[in-house]
């Protein structure tokens, strides 16, 4: 099983030059009153997509205990053979456990409708001035980077993200009179070092925060892109150089943090030196598998790796709990690269 979780920020503008900055306006709020959730559209929300049994799985006999109702609940149901045999002594209680989500998709839904249902509402606050960003998130072998890469035959949430992001800012009427730059970047966080992968000979690349773009990677490799097709090539061209070890648990375990970041700046087609320009900012990561020791059998660097893994994204949650409660004046953003990093996409007024 695997978790996505999209979230939002505030947006960004920036005035073109010193003599627009008292006019600068903030971008408009996204109208609730168009959107299905009403005001609580701005929130972070999770689904689960529940993967099929894998060709090794079913070759030794294991059989799916997840279901999906109803578009947003999961049974699973515990299977006696786990504690070795039926449990004579807990005969009259139930095995089956509930679990409600914003969205659940069972092994038969396809990466397009997880885009629709929990990732597009981000992309238009990005291409609004928002930040936003979006996690794949599950243990070891679920099927992250199959939802969020995907192949050729199935595009993955990125792909879908990228094609439909570039459909509505050439396309939409509401976007007639705009003119969009777009820029990426693609790294990898391994063991707290952020390495690029558009340019494998750039490694440990250290973070600085910048008054106006926010959290910055110093010297990350910026790629202009006209199109969706030249974002997907240097994206399949960046994963070859993506950190992969087999494991016990995973013959293909991704041993290292993927995001990616597509910056969207917004400007008046027909305006002059002193208009201003929206900035907004999509991250889109593909987590690191949780695991334990136990299962994936790691050791020496692996078993490193792991451990640098869990951190990370027990810090990640960490964030997120502390910016959900609401209470906390400290968010520890600095836990961990990844969080920093991440910083404003997921602070802010994300809720």
């Amino acid at each position: 099983v695997e978790g996505l979780k999209p979230a939002m920020s505030k947006p960004r503008t920036r005035p073109r030059s010193s003599a627009s900055r008292p006019g600068v306006r903030a971008a408009p709020a996204i109208d609730e009153a168009s959107s299905p959730r009403g005001p609580d559209d701005h929130r972070l929300m999770v689904g689960v997509r529940v993967r099929p049994l894998s060709a090794a799985e079913s070759a030794r006999g294991a059989v799916d205990c997840l279901s999906v109702t109803e578009g947003n609940k999961v049974f699973a149901r515990d299977p006696d053979e786990k504690m070795g045999g039926r449990d004579y002594l807990r005969l009259q209680q139930f095995n089956d456990h509930a679990y409600q989500f914003d969205a659940a998709f069972g092994p038969e839904s396809g990466s397009s409708e997880v885009y629709a249902r929990l990732v597009r509402r981000v992309v238009t606050a990005v291409i609004d001035g928002y930040n936003g960003a979006c996690f794949a998130y599950g243990a070891t072998g679920s099927g992250k980077t199959h939802t969020m890469l995907g192949s050729l035959d199935q595009p993955g949430v990125m792909v879908n993200t990228l094609h439909d992001m570039f459909m509505r800012m050439q396309t939409d009427e509401m976007f007639r009179d705009k003119k969009f730059k777009v820029t990426l970047s693609y790294l990898e966080i391994y063991n707290e070092r952020i390495n690029d992968l558009l340019q494998p000979s750039s490694t440990d690349l250290q973070l600085s925060e910048d008054p106006v773009r926010g959290m910055v990677v110093q010297g990350i490799t910026e790629y202009g892109a006209d199109s969706a097709d030249e974002i997907l090539e240097l994206l399949h061209r960046g994963n070859l150089h993506r950190t992969v070890e087999p494991t016990a648990a995973n013959q293909v375990s991704s041993r290292s943090h993927a995001v990616l970041q597509v910056t969207v700046e917004q400007a008046e087609r027909t305006a002059h030196v002193t208009g201003n320009l929206r900035i907004g900012k999509l991250s889109m990561v593909d987590l690191a598998g949780s695991e334990r020791a136990s299962k994936t059998e790691n050791r020496g660097d692996r078993l490193k790796e792991g451990a640098n893994i869990n951190r990370s994204l027990l810090a990640l949650g960490n964030c997120i709990t502390a910016l959900a409660e609401g209470r906390r004046s400290h968010v520890p953003f600095r836990d961990s690269k990844m969080t920093r990093l991440l910083k404003d996409s997921l602070g802010g007024n994300c809720r």
